[in-house]
């Protein structure tokens, strides 16, 4: 008996926990949208703004302020017109990124994002739908060097008219970027390689 309370209490405490993670959208959000909405890396999003801006035109005022100081560039756009698949380019920071987008139904989908090099950057997932964007924020998001990191995307607000829009548009921001200093797994190679012959010499010497 013991040992099922134990179990139950356990599911219960991960429930919560699971259910603590998604908080709700700020700004001018109708409707059910939270930060659990749009997810990267198994992660849920850190923060999430509904706005009347739409930041197709690389306008970040929808959600700059709510999400901290500092620049935002346009990193990717995808339009209506290009779904339901779409690959996309934007470089910042001196790294290259790839956007994959899908869209499963015009309320759900999945995207992944690859960079050139393993990187540290601010992301938001800005989706537009009828009148209304909902910008969602992955703070300093940690990307592996050419691995596809993949995550998915669901819109939850309401339209004024009071109903799940479908999907228009998405763009994609970054800011602060950090390029890590730490060698990928080739670099550790050349290391070892590096060593190992230093080693070797040093020996030979000791031998003469």
């Amino acid at each position: 008996m013991k040992l099922i309370l134990t179990a139950a209490t356990l599911i219960g405490a991960t429930t919560f926990s699971a259910s603590a993670l998604a908080a709700a959208c700020g700004g001018v959000s109708i409707g059910k949208s939270t930060t659990a909405d749009v997810k990267l890396g198994g992660d849920v999003s850190d923060k999430c703004v509904v706005s009347l801006t739409n930041p197709q035109n690389g306008n970040a005022s929808g959600f700059s302020t709510a999400f901290g100081s500092g620049t935002w560039t346009l990193l990717s756009k995808v339009t209506g017109s290009s779904v339901p698949a779409a690959h996309s380019t934007g470089n910042f920071g001196g790294v290259d990124y790839k956007i994959d987008f899908t869209e499963t139904t015009t309320k759900t989908g999945t995207w992944t994002i690859t960079a050139n090099k393993a990187v540290q950057v601010d992301l938001v997932f800005a989706v537009h739908a009828s009148n209304r964007s909902d910008a969602f924020l992955f703070d300093n998001q940690v990307l592996a060097k050419n691995a596809a990191t993949a995550g998915s995307w669901t819109i939850n607000w309401y339209n004024n008219g009071g109903q799940v829009p479908g999907f228009s548009n998405l763009t994609i921001f970054a800011r602060d970027s950090h390029i890590s200093a730490v060698p990928e797994a080739d670099g550790y190679a050349m290391l070892l390689a590096g060593l190992g012959l230093v080693g070797f010499i040093a020996r030979r010497r000791r031998n003469k």
